[in-house]
């Protein structure tokens, strides 16, 4: 009869566990997952944008790119997504505008940039881009690709990080797990 009576007690702990917590606790199933290592980033990210046939979300802490320079992975990434956006993929792109980097002007004056380049770029192009509140830093560096593909790690999309620095970010194939991402990430306030 204490054996009885542990067991039921065991079962409806577990069933009020399972009420009360998110789904997510226990671990989402996923059909892949990719470690995407320093140089690895670029292709991978590269061809998922390519070969996007519904939704582009993304959140990206610093994009910089150089007009003179458009060869660059950081360029080609941001262009990716406008190619993405003309053939009809619903894209979404949200930068931090709290990043504040400064680089000496040619008359010594100094300018500051927060991805500023590249959402320009995306704005002349009729992409839907925006910047987060000023209030909260998003550090995010994260695409979720027709609510399947999620890449995210350390690397912005700069020519250090996609070509010299030591990066770490990881391609998952998991309905379940872009579900999850896109429900935080559209709270994040867009203007």
């Amino acid at each position: 009869m204490r054996y009885f009576r542990w067991i039921t007690d065991k079962i409806l702990i577990l069933f009020i566990v399972c009420i009360f917590h998110p789904f997510y606790a226990f671990g989402l199933p996923a059909d892949d997952i990719i470690p995407l290592v320093n140089d690895e980033y670029y292709p991978y990210t590269h061809q998922s944008l390519a070969a996007a046939k519904k939704s582009i979300f993304c959140v990206m802490f610093i994009a910089d790119i150089n007009h003179n320079y458009h060869h660059g992975w950081e360029y080609i990434l941001v262009n990716d997504l406008i190619h993405a956006h003309r053939r009809g993929i619903a894209v979404t792109v949200i930068f931090d505008q709290n990043s504040m980097f400064w680089e000496k002007g040619k008359k010594g004056k100094k300018i500051e940039r927060k991805s500023q380049r590249a959402y320009e770029l995306l704005k002349r192009s009729g992409v839907p881009v925006y910047y987060d509140s000023i209030d909260q830093i998003t550090h995010s560096k994260i695409l979720i690709i027709d609510e399947y593909i999620t890449i995210l790690g350390s690397a912005n999309w700069t020519y250090s990080a996609l070509k010299k620095n030591h990066e770490a970010s990881v391609l998952i194939k998991s309905h379940a797990v872009a579900e999850v991402f896109l429900e935080k990430l559209r709270m994040i306030p867009k203007y």
